[in-house]
């Protein structure tokens, strides 16, 4: 500090004939810039600590990174996602019907209320390269004729986007699943009857409309309707896709105008299985992908707002090292306005230092999350570019946020007089105003050291001896109060976010194992045509291993509102009534009992449109072409994403679909659980049924359906660990600067310990117990924080993914990890100041001014 008053006076008072006061050497041939005296000072300040200044920088940096990203990516995927999806004509309406002809598709596109409509086929089917043993399901897509599609079109990426006949196109996200397939490459197919046929694949393409929203399609490949036949598929059509005349973006008169259309091709004879709707410029995925990006923009102004705790922590210390510096700069004439200016203008070099750094890299990071996004949801961009929004968003946190951080500090420093500022007043310990006198040596000490000291006696007397450098680290930790409350705020803040995000990550697993208890089954066998319930069990019951088997049914209808119009599509799944492989989440009322007629249980999506629905209450649906009342006897819990689920009993429903006793759906029970058994009993089946000359459709262990959900919440956990991890960066930077300020601060006091016989590890020990004390002391309340985070971010993300509020489960890994991190955070955060003070000779400290 000595140096630096020094350093003051002589830019203030420059020497006799210094050729930098005259205008001749000022424009000769040096070229030499001149600075004013307050202005160097600056310029020094900012190079001669290149520690705190890097910290500083570094802590604003990383708030203003987080928040460019954030903010890049929600625009840049906000635009894109939608313009992207629009681009290549998404159906509005999708009709999966049983086999149809070109006459039934002729008809649909004879509707007034129907722009454009196209037919394909759509089957399973199995899939896997020659020489391995691996299958994979694929949704096979016939068209008619690709060249004049209009709906749903494909976009090229590699070889050939037009397949000829007993050729095949892949879906990008087809590799992912089939691996090592290349362009050039055969593929073997497994047809109805178990045969195996080989086709080459010819080329890549990306289809972004077809299955969009839907986390559980399979990926898809393509080939011509003259490739049917081949495959041992019926040459003719079960799928349409439909764009509206009108009102695209109305998902309401699109549900309208589908409900409209089912009516009348099931009045023709046409038999509708299930229908979809979506709007043409929004992505069914935008929502939860705008909610999750919500979710990361507020961790991403947490992180700024714990910065800027950081950047007031440094500027009270740099203010009060420099109280000698400002006594002299007013004792030579300095104002306080001119005070104030110098450490403002300080501040804002900070700031622009971090914007150089955080902003190039925001923006490189922004894209760069924008484009994992939309790798995983199977979207393109529109091309990379900066955000202006994004871009003037970090130049004003950049700026902004250390100006209002250091504002107090700078207005208090500028006010000091000169005989506080050169007397050192100001730097006395903050807790000087509790002090009290110990009994014993009637010295006058601080309550906090009365109590330690009371305690470590207490101790004493029973056997027990506290270090004494732990007491010391004890009661340096508590010497500043306000700095100490900042820096746990923010190392209590990041470890309540990390704590918190794992906490999240359990609650959504276990809510999807919740829903795992809707897929009870070891096997489902999905078939093409219905069988007899006896038949099958007779059949799959040779197989070793199985051991029960249920026929289910489905049927598919529209839920109606009071005056008749279509709110949403209804799938109504038909199991047995004392089922015991379905164990639903009830909220309310029953599940269905054998006898119920037009009786079913209904999932929390009907209470977005019917909010006092309770059990008892009718509700009115179409079905099978038929408007009828059905009452609802309970209420249950499902990912409400997936539209409105009910279930009724087998029993009634397939009366209703005239298949009594008969089933295209079956769900079997084997022997052992656990899923690779599960995953062999589905490909010994498989092959087995379709041997015997069944039309398997598929065949798969019972929650493979669930693996897609799984790998998706994965992917958000993530991202928001990424984000949790970010918060203990900054904390753990916090720490380093607290620390390192402490050691500065108690340069004599170090100075005096070593006097007296303390050696460099005693020193060490010192420093790092303190840091470990604030480290155990954040832990503690970060416990306490995470509590509320869990609930409030468990809320946002279930309603964005699951749309329906989950119960929250706490995880002990969280806490676990944090202690582990927290421990090795303040452990290495302090180990260089640690380092720093063992350094100092004792001549240089008790020298220290």
């Amino acid at each position: 500090m000595t140096n630096g008053v020094q350093r003051l006076q002589t830019l203030e008072t420059p020497k006799q004939g210094d050729p930098s006061t005259s205008s001749g050497y000022r424009f000769g041939l040096h070229k030499q810039i001149i600075m004013k005296p307050r202005w160097r000072k600056v310029f020094h300040d900012l190079i001669d600590n290149k520690a705190r200044t890097l910290l500083v920088v570094f802590s604003i940096a990383v708030g203003v990174f987080s928040i460019g990203v954030i903010a890049g990516a929600y625009e840049i995927i906000s635009n894109d996602m939608s313009a992207s999806y629009a681009a290549n004509i998404p159906a509005n309406i999708e009709l999966r019907m049983a086999d149809f002809d070109e006459d039934v598709l002729t008809s649909i596109r004879n509707d007034q209320n129907i722009d454009l409509a196209e037919a394909r086929r759509v089957f399973s089917i199995r899939v896997r390269v020659p020489g391995t043993q691996s299958w994979t399901t694929l949704d096979m897509v016939a068209f008619d004729d690709f060249e004049a599609n209009t709906v749903n079109l494909l976009v090229p990426l590699e070889g050939e986007s037009v397949p000829q006949k007993r050729e095949i196109v892949l879906e990008q996200d087809a590799l992912n699943h089939i691996q090592g397939v290349q362009v050039g490459q055969p593929l073997e197919f497994q047809l109805p009857d178990g045969s195996i046929k080989t086709m080459p694949v010819v080329g890549i393409v990306q289809d972004t409309a077809t299955g969009a929203g839907d986390f559980l399609a399979a990926p898809y490949a393509y080939v011509t309707l003259n490739t049917l036949q081949y495959l041992g598929q019926a040459d003719r059509f079960n799928r349409v896709y439909a764009t509206t005349a009108s009102g695209g973006d109305d998902i309401f008169h699109v549900r309208e105008v589908g409900a409209a259309l089912k009516d009348k091709l099931e009045k023709n004879g046409s038999i509708v299985i299930r229908t979809r709707f979506s709007m043409t410029h929004e992505h069914p995925l935008a929502d939860t992908v705008n909610a999750i990006l919500g979710i990361l923009m507020a961790l991403g102004i947490l992180i700024v707002f714990l910065s800027s705790s950081l950047i007031a922590n440094t500027l009270n210390a740099l203010l009060n090292q420099h109280l000698r510096h400002i006594g002299v700069i007013k004792l030579v004439g300095g104002q306080r306005r001119q005070v104030f200016i110098m450490y403002l203008t300080l501040i804002m070099a900070f700031g622009v230092l971090a914007l150089l750094v955080a902003v190039p890299l925001g923006g490189q990071g922004a894209y760069g999350l924008a484009l994992f996004i939309s790798s995983e949801l199977n979207f393109n961009l529109l091309g990379y570019r900066l955000v202006p929004i994004a871009f003037a968003i970090q130049i004003a946190v950049g700026l902004l946020v250390p100006l209002v951080a250091g504002l107090a500090p700078v207005i208090n420093g500028s006010r000091i007089t000169v005989l506080r500022a050169l007397s050192g007043d100001l730097a006395q310990d903050e807790n000087q105003s509790s002090a009290g006198h110990d009994a014993e040596s009637g010295i006058r000490i601080h309550w906090l050291d009365w109590m330690q000291i009371r305690f470590t006696r207490m101790l004493a007397k029973r056997g027990i001896h506290i270090p004494r450098p732990f007491v010391i680290s004890l009661r340096n930790t508590f010497r500043r109060k306000g700095r100490l409350a900042l820096t746990l705020f923010t190392l209590t803040m990041g470890g309540a976010i990390f704590i918190a995000v794992f906490n999240v990550r359990t609650t959504l697993h276990d809510y999807i194992g919740q829903i795992g208890k809707y897929f009870v089954a070891d096997v489902s066998i999905d078939f093409d045509s219905p069988y007899r319930l006896r038949e099958i069990e007779q059949k799959v019951l040779q197989v070793d291993g199985v051991e029960r088997v249920e026929g289910w049914q489905f049927v598919s209808g529209e839920l109606l509102d009071e005056n008749g119009e279509v709110l949403e599509n209804l799938n109504i799944f038909a199991p047995p009534a004392e089922s015991k492989l379905i164990e639903p989440i009830l909220t309310a009322g029953r599940w269905v009992l054998p006898d119920d007629e037009r009786k079913f249980a209904v999932s929390e999506a009907t209470l977005g449109y019917f909010p006092d629905l309770k059990p008892g209450d009718y509700l009115p649906i179409e079905v099978n072409g038929q408007k009828e009342t059905w009452q609802v006897v309970g209420i249950f819990k499902f990912v409400d994403r997936e539209g409105m689920l009910a279930y009724a009993p087998y029993e009634y429903v397939s009366r209703m679909n005239n298949l009594a006793n008969q089933a295209y759906m079956f769900r079997l029970v084997t022997e052992q659980h656990n899923r690779p058994y599960q995953d062999e009993k589905a490909e010994e089946l498989d092959a087995f049924l379709r041997t015997e000359g069944y039309n398997v459709h598929q065949s798969e262990a019972g929650s493979a359906s669930l693996d897609t959900a799984v790998e998706s919440l994965d992917t958000l956990v993530v991202f928001l660990l990424i984000m949790a991890i970010l918060t203990a960066i900054v904390g753990s930077m916090g720490l380093t600067g607290t620390m390192g300020m402490n050691v500065l601060e108690r340069t004599r006091e170090i100075g005096i310990t070593r006097a007296i016989g303390a050696d460099d590890r005693a020193v060490m020990r010192t420093v790092i117990a303190e840091g470990v004390v604030i480290g155990m002391i954040s832990f503690a309340l970060a416990i306490i924080l995470s509590i509320p985070f869990t609930y409030l971010l468990s809320t946002i993300v279930s309603l964005a993914v699951f749309e329906t509020p989950i119960d929250v489960v706490f995880t002990y890994l969280g806490y676990a990890i944090w202690l582990g991190l927290v421990l090795a955070l303040s452990a290495v955060a302090s180990i260089l100041p640690a380092r720093n003070a063992a350094r100092l000779t004792i001549r240089e400290v008790l020298a220290y001014e």
